[in-house]
């Protein structure tokens, strides 16, 4: 049955498996991530998190697809103030999915890119369709990670990993992410997440909320700071505004090179003496 009305997420409640179903539903661009659905899903996981008889989360998109990353046609109207924002926003939203009481298990289908595989990177569980593409594109799009992209990854992986995948802005195949443990396996025509639903549901609330709590304790200092490192080198990394020329101008968009911007430092450090005096 329908939960909440939003604008850009379909909410159901199953009574069945005692699970809640969430899509994200913009499939006209991919289930981009804008500041609306930030929004809405921010206001729905507080609700979530105080509901214990909710054992599990269905997190996917409307249409074939999971998630594209951030809204582009948006982006390039943020100010650097709001992007940063944003991304503080979006980083808290999929730290908080580890801490929630309920396994949260995101269907990848046909595929993500981006902060939309963040997102994914919350989940306790995943899978994909056979046909999946994940893209770590985000160097691509001028975007330092800055929402879990490293910390994230790191965790599900290792570090070596999550540094070849977003240094060389790897797609991955469905069959690279059961290798590599981001999927739990692939499918073809019928999505394995209901079995998945039922199996939960048959387990003591206890025994369940404690064994996810328990398997964050290891990993969490190293993500907490992680998560601080990402966020500082965020801010350095893309105060050339490149993320925003991309995203306006895409492939032929000027982007600011290292010795540009080593030069620009120079002047401005320069300015600030000389006004100083």
């Amino acid at each position: 049955m329908s939960l909440f009305s939003y604008n850009t997420l379909s909410v159901e409640l199953s009574k069945e498996t005692r699970s809640i179903s969430i899509k994200l539903n913009r499939p006209e661009v991919q289930n981009a991530i804008n500041t609306e659905m930030i929004f809405e899903l921010e206001t729905l996981f507080t609700w979530i998190s105080t509901h214990l008889e909710i054992k599990s989360i269905y997190l996917t998109g409307a249409g074939e697809y999971f998630c594209k990353g951030l809204d582009d046609k948006e982006l390039s109207t943020w100010t650097e103030e709001k992007r940063q924002k944003n991304f503080e926003k979006l980083q808290k939203l999929i730290y908080s999915m580890f801490f929630l009481p309920q396994t949260i298990i995101a269907d990848l289908k046909k595929g993500c890119a981006g902060l939309g595989l963040e997102l994914a990177m919350g989940a306790d569980v995943r899978v994909a369709h056979s046909d999946t593409k994940v893209e770590f594109n985000h160097l691509s799009k001028g975007i330092v990670p800055s929402c879990g992209g490293i910390s994230f990854t790191s965790a599900v992986t290792n570090n070596s990993t999550a540094r070849q995948w977003l240094l060389l802005s790897k797609t991955l195949n469905a069959k690279d992410l059961v290798t590599h443990h981001i999927t739990v396996e692939s499918y073809e025509d019928f999505s394995p997440v209901q079995n998945y639903l039922k199996t939960i549901n048959s387990q003591p609330d206890i025994a369940r909320i404690q064994a996810k709590r328990s398997l964050l304790e290891p990993i969490l200092k190293n993500l907490d700071q992680g998560l601080e490192w990402e966020k500082k080198f965020s801010i350095a990394g893309m105060c050339t505004k490149d993320w925003k020329e991309i995203a306006i101008h895409g492939d032929s968009a000027e982007t600011v090179s290292a010795k540009e911007l080593s030069s620009r430092l120079k002047r401005e450090r320069a300015e600030q003496m000389s006004s100083g005096q």
